[in-house]
This record gives structure tokens, sequence and C-alpha cells, in this order.
């Protein structure tokens, strides 16, 4: 089980569990080195701490000596600096989560939580969401819903085809080609527009399903509630 520790301005996620000390224990005399017990702080820009802990080093520690353990601990690996970038790895979405997080999408929902509201404007996305504070550029580039284009190109070109053919079907044999020809002009200027906010949700949704936050990144996001004002 995690445990969180705040200090020094930052949330670490904190774990306990049995690795080998060093790369050199790992043969000798023709046996494997004995793995130690470690407590692993891990903050949500990147950075690793660990520190070699007793065997019957509390499994539920105070605060206090967390933080003790955690000023002596060894920094296995530096943080990135800037903002903070997604480390989850990539995973299979199950066929219910996608539905559910598109469906959330669709409706201009978070895809995390389902919060309401997340629009500032018809063009422009909240920094985070009110709900979950899941910060939507999850600390990427600028140029993170760059992948958003296509959605919003596959969309207005399936809305197209099916105003098309839908029209086609109910007034053959005469169909009315000439005010289709302005008409379906109209259409693909206005439905991108009409649909931008929408794929920069489905965008969202998608990279969660693939990349689902964990605990770092979500402990990361929620302190946006206090960093940014809407």
């Amino acid at each position: 089980m995690s445990l969180y520790l705040w200090i020094q301005g930052r949330s670490w996620v904190v774990d306990r569990r049995y690795e080998v000390d060093d790369l050199a224990e790992l043969v000798h005399g023709g046996r494997y080195g004995e793995p130690k017990l470690f407590l692993f702080f891990t903050a949500p820009d990147g950075e690793i701490r660990r520190s070699d802990i007793a065997e019957d080093f509390p499994v539920d520690p105070e605060a206090r000596l967390l933080e003790a353990v955690w000023k002596y601990a060894e920094v296995t690996h530096a943080g990135e600096l800037g903002e903070m970038r997604s480390r989850a790895g990539i995973v299979v979405p199950r066929v219910r989560d996608a539905v559910r997080e598109f469906w959330r999408a669709v409706r201009l929902r978070c895809p995390n939580c389902g919060g309401p509201k997340i629009l500032k404007s018809w063009f422009t996305l909240k920094h985070h969401c009110p709900t979950c504070g899941l910060r939507f550029e999850r600390g990427e580039s600028e140029d993170y819903f760059f992948g958003a284009i296509y959605f919003n190109v596959a969309l207005a070109e399936a809305l197209f085809a099916m105003a098309l053919l839908g029209t086609i079907i109910i007034t053959w044999p005469d169909v009315p080609w000439a005010g289709m020809e302005y008409a379906l002009v109209v259409m693909m200027i206005a439905a991108p527009i009409a649909l931008y906010p929408v794929s920069r949700v489905l965008w969202l949704a998608f990279d969660i399903l693939l990349r689902p936050p964990d605990a770092a990144e979500m402990a990361w996001h929620a302190s946006a509630k206090d960093d940014q004002a809407e």
C-alpha cells in the first residue's frame, strides 16, 4: 500500500519493497545477492529516492519518521526540469473503460472522473478539471492537443458522409443535388467549429485510456486547484 508525504512543496508517493542493493551483489560465490527492504520516495517530477530500512520498520509510520528517512535517502533518479510529464506506461484499455470515457468526452465532461464544466470558452479548455484536478495538458508540451486535429477531421468527415447518405436515401429518386452542394459546403465549414471542443476532450480521453495517470501524477494534478486560479 502506498503512503503519501508532503515535503518541500511536493507530494511524494512512498512505497516499500524488496530490492537487491547493488548489481555487484547479484552474484557472490555462485549465489544471488539477498534483497533488502527499501522505502522508495517518488516525486511528481520523476525524482526517486530510496533508503534501506529494517524489517520491523512501521507499516504505517508517522510523517515525521518518513521525513527523517527521506532526508538521508539516496537519489536514484533525478527529476525532470520544467513541467511534470506523465510517466504512465501504455496499456491496452478495456472496452467498458473506452465506452465510459468516450461517452464522457462527447458530453464535454472530464474523461478521468466525469466532472462537468471543463470548458472556459468554446475554443478553450480550463487549465484543470474542477472536480478531480486533472491538468488537461498533463504537464506535456503546448502541442499536446495536436492529435485532436485528427479527431476533429474524422468527426467532420463522418458527419458529412452520414448527412450525404441520409439525404440521398430519404429524397431518392428526386435528390436535390444543387441544394445539397451548398448545404454540404456550409456543413464542412461549420462542423469542425461545432466539434472543436469535443475533439479535444476525445483526444484527452484517448490518451488517458492508453496512459492512465498513476498516483504520483494525480497528486501533482491535485495541486493545480491551489496553484492555478480560473
